[in-house]
């Protein structure tokens, strides 16, 4: 539209420059997602009845991990859906790193059920394939096609989560990771839907989890916020809940591994988890995921046990541009003192996750794994196209990530 003597190419001039200096002008801007709904504490899953009817929900199809469907944790859960009216289909079939036919078979189950809420109740690989399964079922797409960049699928299915570790911060994040059907490679799809509606974090769900598996999910919520921190996308709401994780993991981890029925430090754990969720979803992770979700897939590594032998491997990788972070990561540790320099401050940092780690009994490398040298160029390979990678504060290259897997397997 032209203004009164102004000629048509002058106009189509102007509109092009003001685009222009639109585009330019906002800089330092960044998203925060998070769920719509959380209820958080002791005896929170006895709520989840009430809460999802006001909701209007009226079917839900609850994605169950297998152990904690087997162990009776869900039946809290099913007397409160029970008194509030509400139809409930449990699919209790997810194990360790579910692959994309699990995935598709409980789609299905959804589709025949006509389910409008998907509710994942587990670890991270039950939330991580309810999430999938919700969006999936709502578009009637494939996991492929999830996870095609630019894929435009809306979640129109209600979608919930209930953790029983504290560690993967699924019930928060935007992120899944699936099992291809080769068994060797992983989808990992960020989309915005992935995000539940309605989280329930109860402290009470996670008393019976062994000591090992406390500690790898307490790790690996640990290398979600040290990662979260230092990412290249960060920003302040991020590094403030990363930085506030990274202090109450290494106060309540010890304490949830050497007694596991102490109520009070496993609350603190899992809102832990819960603010590395949410400051990695919305800021991206780095290198250690990236490699991770390879030898994960390729091993059967447990996915916190491989972020824990390599978070501070590529820590010392990324202290070349992170020594004012990983300084201030040191101080939520409880490592520092008067008169260190920041590279003393950053290497301390380092140190201290070494010495979590064989506190709480988990390896520090990977040799006397079956890991083989001759796949490292193609797990660095690999991990550069990792959605993961694009975050890490340092640029690497394949020979970085041969030469870190290198010194993580020779040391004892």
């Amino acid at each position: 539209m032209t203004t009164p003597g102004q000629s048509p190419d002058n106009a189509l001039i102007e509109s092009i420059v003001t685009h222009t200096v639109d585009e330019l002008a906002p800089r330092g801007l960044f998203n925060f997602n998070a769920p719509r709904q959380t209820l958080m504490g002791e005896g929170a899953i006895l709520k989840i009845g009430e809460m999802l009817g006001h909701l209007g929900v009226t079917h839900v199809l609850v994605v169950a991990d297998r152990v904690v469907y087997e162990k009776g944790l869900m039946r809290s859960m099913e007397r409160s859906l029970e008194r509030a009216g509400i139809v409930f289909t449990i699919y209790p079939a997810i194990t360790q790193e579910p692959d994309e036919s699990v995935v598709t078979s409980a789609t299905e189950l959804l589709t025949r059920n006509q389910a409008d809420f998907v509710l994942g109740f587990g670890g991270g690989s039950a939330l991580d394939a309810a999430k999938v399964i919700a969006l999936a079922g709502s578009c009637q797409s494939s996991l492929q096609q999830l996870a095609e960049p630019g894929f435009g699928g809306r979640r129109v299915i209600g979608l919930g989560a209930v953790p029983t570790t504290a560690g993967t911060g699924s019930e928060v994040t935007d992120i899944s990771v699936i099992m291809r059907a080769d068994r060797k490679h992983k989808y990992v799809i960020k989309q915005v839907d992935l995000m539940p509606d309605l989280a329930i974090v109860d402290p009470g769900l996670m008393l019976n989890l062994p000591p090992l598996v406390t500690a790898a999910t307490g790790i690996d919520a640990l290398t979600h916020a040290i990662e979260a921190y230092a990412a290249r996308s960060s920003h302040p709401l991020a590094k403030a809940l990363a930085i506030c994780a990274v202090q109450s993991i290494a106060e309540a981890l010890p304490v949830v591994v050497g007694n596991g029925g102490d109520v009070a430090a496993r609350l603190t754990m899992a809102t832990a988890a819960y603010k590395a969720g949410l400051a990695f979803s919305n800021s991206g992770l780095g290198l250690v995921h990236a490699i991770s979700h390879q030898i994960g897939a390729r091993y059967r590594l447990a996915h916190g046990i491989a972020n824990g032998i390599l978070l501070p491997y590529v820590m010392r990788f990324n202290a070349l541009v992170c020594q004012q972070e990983y300084a201030a990561i040191a101080h939520m540790l409880g490592v520092t003192r008067t008169g260190m320099t920041q590279r003393e401050q950053c290497m301390a940092s380092i140190d201290a996750v070494r010495q979590l780690l064989s506190d709480v009994g988990l390896p520090g490398s990977l040799a006397g794994t079956n890991i083989h040298r001759d796949d490292f160029a193609a797990i660095a390979a690999d991990a550069l196209e990792d959605v993961c990678i694009r975050d890490n504060p340092r640029d690497v290259t394949e020979a970085d990530i041969v030469q870190l897997l290198e010194e993580v397997c020779s040391t004892k």
